[in-house]
C-alpha cells in the first residue's frame, strides 16, 4: 500500500488503489485514512472516495532530512546547485525554465533533450528552495540548542 500511495500523483478512487496494491477496498480504504492522518495523503473527494499525494509533506521530509546534515555540506550543496541553475540561465538566457520555449532552442530532433534539460531546471530550482530552507532550519535549530 505505502509503494502504491507514493504514486498517487493524481486524485485516484479507492477502488482503483485496492486493485494496483493488490488489497481489497477495505484494506485499501484503512491504509489510505492512514496515510490522510499523518499528512502523506490528501482526500480529493468523499464520494467516491480519491486520494492523493500531499507533495507539501514530502518536501517537509526532504527539508527534515537535509536539516540532519553538516552545515559545510547544506552549504556545498547549495553551491552546486546555484551553480547549475547559473549554467541554465546563461544556457538559455532566461531567469527560468518556464520562459524557455523548447522549440526555440531545438530542432525537432532534439526537443526531447531541452525538454529533459527543462525539467532538470525545475528540479535543481527546488532543491535550491529546499536547501535554503534546511540551512536556515538549520541555523534556527542550533542557535535553539545552544
Amino acid at each position: 500500500m505505502y509503494t502504491t500511495a507514493l504514486q498517487l500523483y493524481e486524485p485516484t478512487r479507492v477502488a482503483a488503489i485496492a486493485d494496483r496494491a493488490n488489497v481489497s477496498k477495505e484494506t485499501a480504504r484503512d491504509y489510505l485514512q492512514w496515510f490522510t492522518e499523518i499528512g502523506m495523503l490528501t482526500q480529493t473527494n468523499e464520494t467516491p472516495d480519491e486520494f492523493v499525494r500531499d507533495e507539501d509533506y514530502f518536501q517537509w521530509r526532504r527539508i527534515h532530512r537535509l536539516r540532519g546534515l553538516p552545515m559545510e555540506e547544506l552549504e556545498q550543496r547549495l553551491k552546486t546547485e546555484i551553480e547549475k541553475e547559473q549554467r541554465y540561465r546563461q544556457k538559455y538566457d532566461a531567469e527560468g525554465p518556464d520562459q524557455v520555449d523548447a522549440l526555440d532552442h531545438a530542432d525537432y530532433a532534439d526537443v526531447e533533450d531541452v525538454w529533459s534539460e527543462l525539467q532538470e531546471w525545475k528540479t535543481v530550482r527546488r532543491r535550491i528552495e529546499e536547501l535554503e530552507q534546511a540551512r536556515q532550519n538549520h541555523d534556527n535549530t542550533t542557535q535553539a540548542s545552544a
